[in-house]
C-alpha cells in the first residue's frame, strides 16, 4: 500500500471488503484511472484467514467489528452476535467460503421492482465471466472457467457431509446436478472460493494482483466519517485516521463500498437519511431519505444439532496430524468451509426455494463463539426469502460508534418467516431419520425432540436464534422516487456519487450472496468505465 498520499485521485473507494476489492482491481487494470482506496482496517493477516476451518476463530477478534443487533423483542430482549470483517477483503475472509449465483427468480425479480438491467439475463453472463471454476463443470456451457475468482469443489468432504446429501436427494431432495447456473432445488456439496485448500476470496482474485499499480492507492486504518459533498457534488471523504480528520479528494466522485451497514451509516453521518433522526442527532440534514437504512433484510437461522456415533466429526479438527496435512497439502478437516453441503427446498410449493438447510459436520454451539464439546453435526435451518424487514440508524453522531442495527427477526406481521423456519426444522428431522444419515445419528442435541410447532420453536429462537450473515438491502436500487439508488448505481441526487455492494440488492437473494457482491462491483466498474 502506498501509505498516506492524499493527492487528488479521480475515484475514492469506501470500503475494502469484496465490493471494494473488485472495483479496485477492475478499475486500475487499464492503467487510465487513479483510485484511493479507503479501508477502516489492516491487511488479511493471520492463518485463521487462509484456514478454511478457521472463520469462527476470527470471531470477536482484531480483524472483526463484532456488531450486536439491537434487542429482539420477539427473542426475549436478546442481541444477536453479528461478525463483520474489519479487513482488506472484509467478510469474504471470514465468511464460509460458499460460492453460490443464487436464483434467477431473485434477480428477475429486481427487474420487475423497478431494478432495470438486473435481471437474470442481464446477470448471468457477468457470474460466467468472473468465476473460474475447476474440477467437475456441470450445467454445460454455463460456468466460467478463465475468470479470476478460483472456486472448487470442497476436496474432501465429511463422510457425515456425503450421508446429509444422499440422505436429502433419498428423502425426495433432488435437483440439477450443479446448484450454479440456474434454477436450483435439491442438496449438493458446497462449491468453494478455494485455492488448494486455502481460501481465496476477491481480495487475492481483485486486489492483491492490482496492489502494485501505480494508480492504485490503498489508505488502511483509515474510517470514512463522511462524504464531502461540495455544490450538490461528491468531491471526496473524511477519514479519521491515528485519532486525526484527513480530507481525501477525487475528481470524479466517491464509490460507497462499505456494505450494508457501513454505506447507510456514512450517507446518515454525511446528511442523508430520515431527517427527523438526523437532527435528534445534530447533523445536518442535506436530504430527507428515510430509505437510507430502512429494507435491511437477513437470512435468520436456527441450528438444529445431532450427535454423532461415531466420532468423525470436525470436533477433532485441531489436532496435529490435520494441522500439518493442511500446511503442507491444504488437506485434512481445516481445509473444510465447515458449511459443506446446502439443500433447497419451497414449503410453499413456490418453484423458487424459501428455505435452505446448510449442513455443517460438526456441533456448532452458541453463534460459533463456542468450541463443540460432543462429535455431532447438524444444520443451519435458514429462512432463504424472509418477509422480515429491519433498519440500520445511528446511535450517535459519533462516527466510531457502532450503529443501532436492528435485524428484526421473524417480525412479518403474518408469521411467514417463522413457519417456514418450522417447516425447514422438520424437513432436516426427517432427513436425518433417513438412511444414509440416520445411521450416524444418535440422538437430537438442540432444540430436542419434543421441540415441535411454531410456537414451541418460537420459544426456542429466544435462546437460539441467528443469522447467517448475509445483510442486504439498506440502500435499494430502483426507478421510484424513494429507491436512494438508481439502476445505474448513482445515489440520487447527488453527482458523483454511487453505491456498489450488498445495501444496494432490492431483497436479499436466495443463498449465498458473496458472488452476488462481486458481481454488483464488477457491473460498477463498467458503467464507471473500467
Amino acid at each position: 500500500a502506498n501509505g498516506g498520499r492524499t493527492d487528488v485521485r479521480d475515484l475514492i473507494i469506501v470500503g475494502g471488503g469484496t465490493a471494494g476489492s473488485v472495483l479496485a482491481g477492475r478499475l486500475t487494470e487499464s492503467g487510465r484511472t487513479t483510485v484511493t482506496l479507503v479501508e477502516a482496517g489492516g491487511a488479511p493477516d493471520g492463518m485463521f484467514v487462509r484456514m478454511p476451518a478457521g472463520m469462527a476463530k476470527l470471531f470477536k477478534g482484531p480483524l472483526d467489528w463484532a456488531f450486536e443487533s439491537e434487542p429482539h423483542a420477539g427473542l426475549g430482549g436478546r442481541r444477536v452476535f453479528i461478525p463483520r470483517g474489519r479487513m482488506l477483503g472484509g467478510s469474504a475472509n471470514m465468511n464460509a467460503q460458499v460460492h453460490q449465483w443464487c436464483h434467477p427468480a431473485d434477480f428477475d425479480g429486481w427487474a420487475a421492482h423497478g431494478a432495470r438491467g438486473w435481471a437474470w439475463s442481464d446477470v448471468a453472463p457477468v457470474f460466467r465471466r468472473m468465476e473460474s471454476m475447476r474440477g467437475v463443470v456441470t450445467r454445460d456451457g454455463t460456468r466460467g472457467r478463465g475468470g479470476p475468482m478460483r472456486v472448487e469443489q470442497l476436496r474432501a468432504p465429511s463422510p457425515l457431509t456425503l450421508a446429509f446429501v444422499a440422505a436429502a436427494r433419498a428423502a425426495g431432495l433432488v435437483g440439477p446436478d450443479d446448484y450454479n447456473g440456474g434454477a436450483y432445488a435439491g442438496a449438493w456439496i458446497a462449491q468453494v472460493a478455494h485455492r488448494r485448500g486455502r481460501r481465496f476470496s476477491a481480495y487475492d482474485a481483485y486486489l492483491k494482483p492490482a496492489r502494485s499499480r501505480g494508480n492504485l492507492e490503498i489508505v488502511t486504518g483509515a474510517h470514512a466519517t463522511r462524504v464531502l459533498v461540495e455544490n450538490g457534488r461528491a468531491a471526496g471523504v473524511v477519514v479519521r485516521r491515528d485519532g486525526a480528520d484527513v480530507t481525501l479528494r477525487a475528481e470524479r466522485g466517491v464509490v460507497l463500498a462499505a456494505g450494508a451497514y457501513g454505506t447507510p451509516q456514512i450517507l446518515q453521518l454525511s446528511g442523508f437519511g430520515p431527517g427527523k433522526d438526523l437532527q435528534a442527532l445534530g447533523i445536518e440534514v442535506l436530504r430527507d431519505l428515510p430509505q437510507v437504512g430502512a429494507n435491511l433484510q437477513e437470512h435468520p437461522l436456527l441450528p438444529v444439532m445431532m450427535r454423532a456415533r461415531r466420532p468423525i466429526s470436525l470436533k477433532k479438527a485441531e489436532s496435529l496430524p490435520n494441522l500439518l496435512a493442511w500446511l503442507v497439502a491444504g488437506r485434512g478437516m481445516l481445509a473444510s468451509n465447515v458449511a459443506e453441503a446446502v439443500a433447497f427446498a419451497s414449503s410453499d410449493g413456490d418453484a423458487a426455494p424459501d428455505v435452505e438447510l446448510c449442513f455443517v459436520p460438526v456441533e456448532w454451539r452458541g453463534e460459533g463463539l463456542e468450541p463443540p464439546r460432543v462429535h455431532g453435526f447438524g444444520c443451519g435451518v435458514v429462512v432463504v426469502a424472509p418477509r422480515s424487514r429491519g433498519s440500520v440508524r445511528l446511535r450517535s453522531p459519533d462516527p466510531l460508534a457502532p450503529p443501532a442495527i436492528d435485524l428484526a427477526l421473524l417480525s412479518d406481521f403474518d408469521g411467514a418467516d417463522l413457519r417456514a423456519l418450522t417447516w425447514g426444522v422438520e424437513l432436516f428431522r426427517r432427513i436425518a431419520a433417513t438412511d444414509p444419515l440416520a445411521a450416524e445419528a444418535d440422538g437430537e442435541i438442540t432444540p430436542g425432540a419434543d421441540v415441535r410447532g411454531a410456537d414451541a420453536i418460537r420459544a426456542h429462537c429466544a435462546r437460539a436464534l441467528q443469522t447467517i450473515y448475509h445483510p442486504t438491502s439498506t440502500c435499494r436500487m430502483g426507478t421510484d422516487d424513494t429507491a436512494p439508488v438508481t439502476p445505474e448505481l448513482r445515489f440520487r441526487g447527488v453527482d458523483g456519487l454511487w453505491v456498489a455492494d450488498a445495501s444496494v440488492m432490492p431483497t436479499v437473494p436466495r443463498g449465498h450472496p458473496n458472488a452476488v457482491v462481486a458481481m454488483i462491483a464488477d457491473r460498477a466498474a463498467d458503467l464507471l468505465g473500467a
